[in-house]
């Protein structure tokens, strides 16, 4: 699956301190590494998949270009500090090119953690290269990522307003209320199983981030034809010829969801009318979709679906947005 090339805004001149795999040095600060990825390593905690892990000493202040090639399996490559803070990820370069690359740009000197991983659980030979690369190339991988977004026009511009009509975990309030704040839109439907593979993660950031100004907004409308056993936690279809949902009705079935799912945040119930402008307005084509607005209102990143890449991304720009003033 092709995905934007991720960048590190972090860099680093490497060392390697391997203990295991060929290691090749051309030319000074280029590196070669021959490894083999096998179906006994340990899983990554993103990909699920097989991966190693190759620690590196980073210098501050130089820029490096580090490259993953397998022809046994789509190669996915990350990058972390010694803290485990991830920095970087990158699945393919292009659809062409389908081998991960990352540009990075370290702020400190750490030792450092390149990771090799699978991403459609094939394993087999990888070769993992780093050489130094330059501020032209860096420039041109952020502009190439910015163009391969398929929501660029959105990023910087200010967030369109949403409108709620019932809410609960908290006031209904317009979008626009919210600014001072850092707000992560959640868009989602009690029908839609990856909208709940993502809760766990709107958990642990409603309990990290609340504190440092997040707003977590799930927003859902009206599709009058659900029930839910709270008993049971078990959702259902209302069968043919039977009335829809009245809205208080509705109201009381997402409320039984919503505690089911132990889920804190500020859950917001737009009328259908509004929740076409908000699909139009923010370009809705699936769900989840995640939409992440900074404490000026302006839209930062938007991500579509339930991956741990998409989930890993939306982390790291939550850590970054919180801490800007």
């Amino acid at each position: 699956m092709y995905r934007l090339l991720t960048l590190g805004l972090a860099l680093g001149l490497l060392w390697p301190s391997l203990g295991t795999g060929q290691q090749q040095k051309t030319n000074e600060g280029d590196l070669k590494i021959d490894e083999k990825l096998t179906a006994e390593d340990p899983k990554d905690r993103i990909t699920k998949q097989p991966h190693k892990v190759i620690d590196y000493k980073m210098k501050a202040n130089s820029i490096y270009v580090i490259e993953l090639k397998s022809k046994d399996f789509d190669a996915f490559l990350r990058l972390e500090d010694s803290a485990g803070k991830q920095l970087a990820l990158n699945d393919d370069i292009s659809q062409e090119d389908r081998d991960p690359r990352i540009l990075f740009k370290a702020r400190k000197d750490d030792t450092y953690k390149i990771i090799a991983s699978s991403f459609d659980g094939k394993t087999g030979a990888f070769m993992l290269s780093v050489r130094q690369g330059t501020e032209q190339e860096l420039k041109k991988a952020e502009e190439a990522a910015r163009e391969a977004d398929p929501y660029k026009d959105m990023i910087g511009k200010p967030a369109p307003d949403v409108v709620g009509e019932f809410s609960f975990n908290g006031e209904t309030k317009k979008l626009s209320d919210l600014k001072g704040k850092v707000v992560l839109l959640d868009l989602w439907a009690v029908w839609c199983g990856p909208c709940i593979l993502t809760f766990p993660h709107l958990k642990e950031w409603d309990s990290k981030f609340k504190k440092d100004g997040l707003e977590i907004v799930g927003v859902t409308t009206y599709y009058e034809r659900f029930a839910f056993d709270k008993e049971k936690g078990k959702l259902s279809q209302l069968g043919k010829g039977k009335d829809g949902l009245k809205p208080a009705e509705e109201h009381e079935m997402l409320k039984d969801f919503v505690a089911h799912h132990k889920l804190a945040h500020r859950m917001m119930v737009v009328s259908k009318e509004n929740d076409r402008l908000m699909q139009k307005n923010y370009r809705v084509e699936g769900i989840p979709h995640a939409v992440l607005i900074d404490r000026k209102g302006i839209v930062r990143m938007v991500r579509v679906g339930a991956s741990p890449v998409n989930a890993s991304e939306l982390e790291e720009e939550i850590s970054r947005l919180v801490a800007e003033k």
